[in-house]
């Protein structure tokens, strides 16, 4: 399996219209976010309004969670849902969608019709994350501002992440790897912490 740690020093940041945005990887890495040809995009942004107005993503689904703070979010701006930190929301990309709420977010982007989703687990010094990826799939770590050791095991190594403010751990199988072949992978860390992981099919 081919692990790759991603650092704040390694990802993009661009202003929107309520903040900032960081692009922490897109899929296929040359795609560009601007010209909409990409299958998925996993990315953290900054709310710096008390309100903001999402940018309109027709064709899209998408994941939010607040990493800081509680985030309301409306379609009508009637109907609000508050989310609290590490809460995920699932929405329809081209909906109308204002927020409320300042806050450092966490998004999951990916084209209408691939089938994801984005869990969180609490990790601490007693507990493991086990999950598998298959040939044709991209898994993912992201965590935010936690100083820890995080270990990742394979049947074939174990790699040890200092992690910081930002980080992104993407797994992806070996070329060599059979196609109905899970490579499993054991996550564990030397302090408590907070992460989403997910997995997205690429070949779609």
């Amino acid at each position: 399996m081919k692990i790759t740690h991603y650092r704040e020093k390694d990802f993009k940041t661009s202003n929107w219209s309520g903040g900032t945005t960081t692009e922490l990887f897109i899929y296929p890495r040359e795609a560009d976010y601007k010209k909409r040809d990409f299958l998925f995009r996993l990315s953290s942004a900054t709310v710096d309004l008390d309100r903001s107005d999402f940018t309109p993503l027709p064709g899209f689904f998408r994941f939010i969670s607040p990493l800081n703070g509680d985030l309301k979010i409306s379609h009508d701006e009637k109907n609000f849902t508050k989310l609290k930190p590490y809460e995920v929301y699932a929405f329809d990309g081209g909906a109308k969608t204002v927020s409320m709420g300042r806050v450092r977010d966490f998004n999951l982007m990916v084209k209408d019709g691939v089938e994801t989703e984005v869990k969180n687990f609490a990790l601490n010094k007693n507990s493991v994350l086990k999950f598998s990826v298959l040939k044709g799939e991209i898994g993912w770590i992201f965590l935010y501002n936690t100083k820890t050791l995080l270990r990742a095991e394979t049947v074939n190594e174990k790699k040890d992440f200092n992690l910081d403010k930002l980080d992104l751990i993407i797994f992806e199988a070996d070329d060599d790897t059979n196609g109905d072949t899970k490579e499993e992978v054991l996550i564990s860390a030397d302090g408590a912490l907070s992460l989403f992981y997910g997995k997205v099919p690429t070949a779609f």
